[in-house]
């Protein structure tokens, strides 16, 4: 096949969505031809033997994070007219490019699957774009696009654009290298940021920027300030953001800044040494728009309990007691209760984090999320 995939974005810029568009891309590679189609400004691959082509559109402004191409749609079908694609992949989990993209493909008739990350959510000034968006453009997407991919179990399952969609829709589960996981080689991670041999790391992964507020950020801070002095323990916060000065400022109103570390991106080698290294990951989100939360199985592949709020795809992710546990969103006197839970029980911290593993070996791998990718594109191309 020859597979052109869409992203407003993509890895290593982004976050979850990029990095799942980008380890199918990479698997689909090795037995097909794969070109990327993005306005992403970083083009530079984490392995050098990937077959991954990609390709810039421009784009005139950003709509929070959303790129905005007025050219958008004459631009990619002339993109896709020049080239011989067999199907088109559109990633989706902003609004305006992949419609964009839809609309495109089904100009040259060029047939389209969209992999559907999360709803599109907002609060604020946001919340009635994104409500005139979902009954308008994104219904035509949706009525437009061959057949429809979800990492997410929540919007499978309870989504209500996709609800009259199940006859056309899969859930394709995100995955890890356990190959990765287990060979990546160690690094001093506490030597370098300054974190003690005797403390335990809290940490977070994610996207710290304005327009990933729902990650609940401000929850984790108000949860840490209850327990740090008694526990000793360090918060480190993984991700770059245009936030992070806003949260350190926060952290210096609360008094825990000497014990919050911002390491900014970091190398993927790095951030295992940090799964590896750490009591507990935690994900307070407080929105449906975490429709899954690749955090949760990257910290269980490396056999540690999580903790993560009752909501989106989270709840059906973290087993409850089993693998980590859930609390209510935005409920800091709760998440810290949570902490301290698995922070005073040695045993239980280590029975949720085999199970996590165990878990992450049976059900997610990339391997079979890209094999049941590959079975969907092409049971459609032979229809």
């Amino acid at each position: 096949m020859n597979i052109l995939m869409i992203s407003p974005y993509f890895y290593p810029e982004g976050g979850g969505a990029e990095f799942y568009m980008y380890k199918i891309a990479e698997s689909l590679s090795k037995n097909h031809e794969v070109t990327v189609l993005c306005t992403t400004s970083e083009k530079e691959h984490p392995l050098n033997d990937d077959n991954i082509e990609v390709k810039a559109l421009n784009h005139q402004f950003k709509i929070s994070t959303t790129p905005v191409a007025l050219t958008a749609i004459r631009d990619m079908v002339l993109h896709i007219r020049h080239n011989n694609y067999d199907l088109c992949n559109i990633n989706y989990y902003l609004p305006l490019f992949p419609d964009m993209a839809t609309i495109a493909a089904k100009i040259c008739g060029l047939p389209s699957v969209l992999t559907w990350h999360n709803d599109v959510h907002a609060e604020g000034l946001l919340k009635l774009l994104s409500a005139s968006y979902n009954l308008t453009l994104n219904k035509l997407t949706l009525k437009m696009v061959n057949k429809i991919i979800t990492p997410s179990p929540y919007c499978y399952n309870e989504s209500k654009f996709l609800r009259n969609l199940k006859n056309n829709m899969e859930w394709v589960p995100p995955g890890v290298d356990i190959k990765k996981y287990e060979y990546t080689p160690l690094k001093a991670v506490r030597e370098e940021y300054g974190i003690p041999a005797n403390s335990d790391i809290i940490l977070f992964v994610g996207v710290m920027n304005k327009a990933t507020s729902h990650k609940g950020v401000k929850t984790l801070f108000n949860a840490f300030k209850k327990i740090c002095k008694d526990t000793g323990s360090f918060l480190v916060m993984v991700g770059k953001g245009n936030m992070i000065s806003n949260y350190i400022r926060i952290c210096k109103d609360l008094e825990i800044d000497e014990r919050v570390v911002f390491t900014g991106f970091i190398e993927e080698s790095t951030l295992i040494n940090f799964y590896r290294e750490s009591k507990i990951l935690i994900l307070p989100s407080t929105t449906i728009q975490e429709g899954f939360g690749m955090v949760l199985i990257e910290a269980n592949a490396c056999g540690k309990p999580v903790i993560g709020s009752k909501i989106g795809g989270i709840k059906y992710v973290i087993k409850d007691g089993e693998t980590g546990l859930l609390v209510p969103p935005g409920d800091p006197d709760a998440l810290a209760d949570a902490i301290m839970k698995i922070l005073d029980d040695e045993d239980l911290a280590h029975r949720m984090g085999s199970n996590g593993r165990r878990m992450v070996m049976e059900k997610y791998t990339w391997n079979k999320s890209a094999k049941m990718t590959e079975r969907i594109f092409e049971n459609l191309l032979n229809k």
